[in-house]
């Protein structure tokens, strides 16, 4: 609790299943739980495969907010500390940069989009750290040239890897079902990049075996 994460990888690689899983396990412990899906990935559905025979219970106790464009997302942000109770035990939004790389066919500038992300990013850092809240975020990537070989970034590389406390990155592996999960930042020091195999199944992620 208090810190701010992130989780990042390519599409299909298991970020909304791993958030998804994430506020069922804090909502089952009697928490309330925030979930800003700018995504459009979150579906009643998939919650209940996930938080299986909890799933009535728990999702009483998720709040969930579906903003139309990147204002409205920062708005929701900015808004949070009206939600923040004793019972507030997870803010979670996936994904921090969907609508931000969107509002760039708008007519609003790249300074003032730029500004928007670092200050809903620094407010959910802040709101982590003094009230004690687990913060999660998930961001969208794109490709960045690194000869010889390609690699993938988050989205807006620069801010949303200035605040978090702890970085994750998913990467695919050559089975289907199996996902690498990479720890590249942890209380705010960047590591080795420990890693572990993990599954990826209906009813959420196990570990994967060897």
């Amino acid at each position: 609790m208090g810190e701010l994460a992130l989780v990042y990888g390519e599409a299909a690689t298991g970020k909304t299943t791993a958030v998804i899983q994430a506020a069922a396990a804090i909502a089952s412990k009697g928490f309330k739980v925030v979930y800003i899906d700018s995504d459009r990935s979150f579906t009643q559905q998939r919650f209940d495969q996930i938080a299986s025979r909890r799933s009535a219970d728990v999702s009483e106790l998720i709040t969930l907010f579906f903003p139309e464009n990147f204002s409205e997302q920062r708005k929701i942000v900015e808004s949070l500390e009206n939600y923040v109770t004793g019972k507030l035990g997870m803010v979670i939004v996936d994904s921090i940069s969907s609508l931000y790389r969107a509002a760039f066919s708008g007519p609003e500038s790249v300074f003032n989009l730029n500004r928007d992300l670092s200050r809903q990013v620094a407010y959910l850092g802040e709101l982590a750290s003094s009230h004690k809240i687990a913060c999660l975020i998930t961001s969208q990537v794109h490709s960045r040239l690194q000869p010889p070989t390609a690699d993938i970034e988050p989205v807006a590389r620069r801010t949303v890897f200035h605040f978090p406390r702890i970085i994750l990155r998913i990467n695919k592996t050559p089975k289907p079902r199996v996902r690498e999960f990479v720890l590249e930042r942890v209380d705010g020091v960047d590591t080795a990049r420990n890693s572990c195999l993990v599954s990826l199944q209906e009813g959420g992620l196990a570990d994967a075996a060897v």
